[in-house]
């Protein structure tokens, strides 16, 4: 076996063998992979044929990468991500940018155009970090983890447009060759969409037969594409891979594709952000500017962020939650680097310090947002001008007495309110969640536009005077601190909550909550019954969903 196979497969186990460890840990693996590549680079370990051949395959990496991404692209996702996303994403992004290219013209000596495009890389946040940690967190359904990932969609998408446009830039541009590249970008969009959209999807659908099939058969027309783009066109491959995959977003059996190729995906990005770190392990690297950029990507992003969600309009929980996810630069971001380092936009003693820097942001975001409800509730507790809230949403108290306050109107929360209003209960539900909000008006109930850690919802739901409050909140530490807030004010009133584990229902319990919410142990307790009724009559079933099925359309109203 050539030395340079053996030296490859030792680089990848070494690489795969810390990524392991980095998320045994809690972070994310991409940092132990990087790490590798530096230490790998500092010892030597490698000749300069497997740097060639890690090239090539860091590459392959990151086109696989675009051509799952063009796979995956949703648009039916796109035009749902709300208005307060794309406010904030195009805030965010001018703002950023706009801090960045300063810091690019006159702290590190770049031209303007360089200058742009560290600004708009330097922009972008991880999906992987934040998709991990919120998914961890299960917090990728509230409305700061909806938000985030509109955010991180729409970064995605110029973050695509800035490595079809980068390949170019290292020669400069003008008209004339900014004209030619148009042409033959938009030459290539139409001929792989026609073809892909009417060719190559019906011979997937009608001819091949079987899930490898499929999977080669999408491999070789990826493969026509990149070769069409570079050899043909004088285009990225990058360029390549995402139409490729755009072209068959809408295929049949897509989704098997993805399944399978997302593993081979895995194994040559893993050399790729090896190749990022070795690159890094080569020479020197400048310490006074990584000691600069850290604080640049997580305190600025994070201020940024924060100060355009309450410009947006939103709460000053859910505009901290959304500033803490976005506290880390993109994989985009070091991808972006290496072609800029490619082409000649700027140095290799720069692309080390990002590198380093967007590790370090993506460890320390890991266990900023891991933490962001403890976090939250400190700040709220120092800091009123981050959570107050006195905007368009000022919320008056209510006068209600002997009412039910709910946490929480979406999901088990709007199953509770209907059967509170079937049963005449009169309900006061306080949530953060805007559209929430808005969605429960329209209805006619009685809504506080709040968050439960915030103390002035004590007041606001009249609290004192309430007869039984609920709460349908995901966090513990925000039950546990709504829990505090009454004990320390003296409020008698009963509290429900909802808790996700037997831990999280002995530790709700301790705190004196006088019913615990176990979705797990409820669920199963009904299936028990039904179970059981069923044994006895044998259209129970039938009777069962007859009436479940008029619930959830009274319920669910417009959505079922």
């Amino acid at each position: 076996m050539d030395l340079f196979v053996v030296e490859l497969v030792a680089v990848f186990v070494i690489a795969v063998l810390v990524g392991i460890v980095f998320r045994y840990l809690g972070l994310p693996s991409i940092i132990g992979h990087v790490l590798s590549g530096f230490v790998i680079g500092l010892s030597g370990l490698i000749s300069s044929p497997s740097v060639e051949v890690l090239e090539l395959l860091g590459t392959l990496g990151v086109t696989l990468l675009l051509f799952l991404v063009g796979l995956e692209m949703n648009w039916t996702e796109i035009r749902k991500v709300g208005k307060e996303a794309v406010f904030i994403f195009v805030g965010q992004t001018l703002l950023l940018t706009a801090v960045y290219v300063v810091f690019g013209l006159f702290a590190v000596g770049f031209s303007p155009l360089a200058a742009v495009f560290f600004a708009i890389a330097m922009t972008f946040s991880s999906t992987i970090v934040a998709v991990k940690v919120l998914s961890e967190k299960r917090e990728l359904e509230s409305y700061s983890g909806r938000l985030t990932l509109g955010i991180l969609l729409l970064q995605d998408i110029l973050a695509i447009g800035i490595l079809v446009f980068l390949p170019s830039a290292g020669g400069g541009t003008d008209a004339f060759g900014l004209g030619t590249l148009l042409a033959k970008l938009l030459s290539l969009v139409l001929a792989v969409n026609v073809v892909g959209h009417f060719l190559i999807s019906q011979l997937m659908r009608y001819v091949i037969k079987t899930a490898e099939d499929l999977v080669l058969f999408s491999l070789s027309w990826f493969a026509l594409v990149i070769f069409g783009s570079v050899k043909l066109l004088g285009l990225s491959p990058e360029i390549g891979g995402l139409l490729a995959g755009l072209s068959l977003s809408t295929s049949w059996g897509h989704f098997q594709i993805i399944s399978k190729i997302r593993v081979l995906r895995d194994v040559f990005l893993t050399m790729f952000f090896v190749l990022l770190g070795f690159q890094v392990g080569l020479g020197g690297v400048d310490w006074k500017l990584l000691l600069v950029l850290v604080p640049m990507i997580v305190l600025v992003k994070f201020l940024v962020t924060h100060m355009v969600s309450r410009l947006v309009g939103l709460s000053g929980r859910n505009a901290l939650m959304l500033g803490i996810n976005m506290t880390q630069v993109s994989e985009f971001s070091l991808v972006i680097m290496s072609a800029g380092l490619a082409t000649g936009l700027w140095n290799e003693p720069l692309v080390r310090a990002v590198t380093l820097a967007g590790l370090f942001s993506m460890a320390l975001s890991t266990i900023l947002i891991s933490n962001s409800e403890k976090l939250s509730i400190k700040i709220s507790k120092i800091s009123k001008l981050l959570f107050k809230f006195s905007g368009k949403n000022k919320q008056i108290k209510v006068e209600h007495k002997n009412h039910i306050v709910l946490f929480g109107g979406d999901r088990t929360g709007k199953s509770i309110l209907a059967f509170l209003k079937k049963i005449g209960e009169e309900t006061v539900v306080v949530d953060f969640n805007p559209q929430v909000i808005t969605d429960l008006k329209k209805k006619g109930e009685m809504v506080i536009f709040a968050d439960a850690t915030d103390p002035d919802v004590l007041e606001l739901a009249n609290i004192a005077q309430a007869k039984l409050v609920i709460s349908t909140i995901k966090s513990l530490n925000d039950s546990l601190s709504l829990i505090s807030e009454l004990r320390n004010r003296k409020i008698e009133v009963p509290v429900i909550a909802d808790a996700e584990s037997l831990a999280q229902a002995k530790e709700l319990y301790q705190a004196g909550v006088a019913y615990v919410i176990f979705p797990h142990f409820v669920s199963g307790w009904h299936m028990g019954q039904v179970i059981k009724k069923y044994g006895i009559d044998k259209d129970i079933l039938a009777k069962y969903k007859k009436k479940q099925d008029g619930v959830l359309r009274s319920t669910y109203e417009g959505e079922y």
